[in-house]
């Protein structure tokens, strides 16, 4: 049977050129192996097991996962050395987390006070399984994580007084300085973090404290993280498909745009009606493709044209075009990069991959709604 082109696909849909994704996935792994650390790159962005697999068919020691029911799901599918990196404290989700650790004898958590510990430690001592933990530190983002300087203190108590948890070293990761857009000024900033959390592994060595992990990063700083020796292991999680928040932050080779990865993945969407001399309407509205106000999607399929984040409708979406040119016409599909890769695929639930413009398989975004 002939394949599908991927201009004949329904839309709006997400399409993933197979050939760029393994672009990123092998140049990502390539890096880090170079640098002699660790992969342990985030599931959040794309949320789908197949692409899982792939990441760690090309070299990933394991998988991050902010969720515990991402991670659940992932271990039902057989993936292992999962990290959960947000801290776990609801009777329900710790019941997960049990679930999740009897499929995955690798499973770290993260762990922010001694309040976390104790919980941690006594639904792990009764059901008598060990549970792998990382001090999570505040970088300065004041979302989780306890302080730098009260850090050794909670590693202390992990280590001596919790039976059942085991203390692998620190998590330290720095959403906030992802799309900081100068590449000097993210270098700055990220390098004073990581250095810091660098010397807070070395005071776990010194007192005793088991610190083989040093975890954290993303996208936008693993390669300035990797070059502090301490540095174990990143887990970058966009750099698989790429969107428009990180094309435009400067990199070390591109001062401009972020080009190192390649959009792997795009958005298509069809013009359902042109009865104005002003726009075109697609069918791609604010329920297909999350609203970032400060970026816009990149039309890449048609010169000259624009997404315009005019109120449209949930339903709707509006294209304008440069003075001089031609609006596309009904039935024309636009192609476009998001804004912001991981809450737009939370909107779908699957992949269309593409080889040579015809797609080739559908890959199930089956972490699409794992929230808890």
């Amino acid at each position: 049977m002939e394949l599908k082109k991927k201009n004949q696909l329904d839309t709006p849909c997400l399409v993933i050129d197979k050939q760029k994704l393994v672009h990123n996935l092998v140049l990502m792994q390539t890096e880090v192996t170079d640098h002699n650390k660790q992969l342990r790159p985030h599931v959040k962005t794309h949320k789908c097991t197949e692409l899982a697999k792939l990441q760690i068919h090309y070299g990933a020691i394991g998988l991050s996962a902010t969720k515990v029911t991402e991670a659940l799901m992932l271990s039902e599918k057989g993936l292992k050395n999962i990290l959960i990196t947000s801290p776990i404290v609801t009777q329900a989700k710790l019941s997960n987390l049990v679930h999740c650790r009897q499929h995955d004898s690798g499973l770290i958590v993260v762990c922010d006070s001694i309040d976390n510990a104790l919980l941690l430690n006594s639904i792990m001592c009764r059901h008598s399984l060990p549970l792998k933990v990382l001090v999570d530190v505040d970088p300065g983002v004041a979302r989780t994580g306890i302080s730098y300087d009260s850090a050794i203190n909670l590693g202390r108590y992990i280590h001596n007084d919790c039976e059942y948890l085991s203390l692998l070293g620190i998590q330290c990761y720095a959403g906030n300085l992802q799309h900081v857009l100068d590449y000097r000024e993210r270098k700055q900033l990220s390098s004073d973090v990581m250095i810091k959390a660098g010397q807070l592994r070395q005071e776990f060595i010194k007192a005793g404290l088991p610190c083989e992990i040093l975890s954290g990063s993303g996208t936008g700083t693993y390669d300035i993280d990797m070059a502090v020796s301490d540095v174990t292991e990143v887990q970058p999680g966009s750099y698989t498909v790429m969107d428009m928040e990180y094309r435009n932050i400067g990199s070390c080779l591109n001062a401009n745009y972020y080009d190192k990865y390649q959009p792997a993945m795009t958005l298509l969407t069809t013009v359902i009606s042109a009865n104005h001399s002003s726009h075109v309407t697609v069918d791609a509205g604010a329920k297909a493709l999350y609203f970032d106000v400060n970026t816009k999607p990149k039309i890449i399929s048609h010169k000259g044209l624009h997404y315009d984040w005019s109120v449209f409708g949930d339903e709707h979406g509006k294209v304008t075009a440069d003075p001089g040119v031609v609006l596309p016409k009904v039935g024309d599909v636009i192609e476009m990069i998001v804004p912001h890769c991981d809450p737009t695929i939370n909107l779908y639930d699957s992949f269309n991959v593409i080889e040579d413009g015809r797609v080739v398989a559908q890959w199930s975004i089956d972490l699409r709604g794992c929230c808890k």
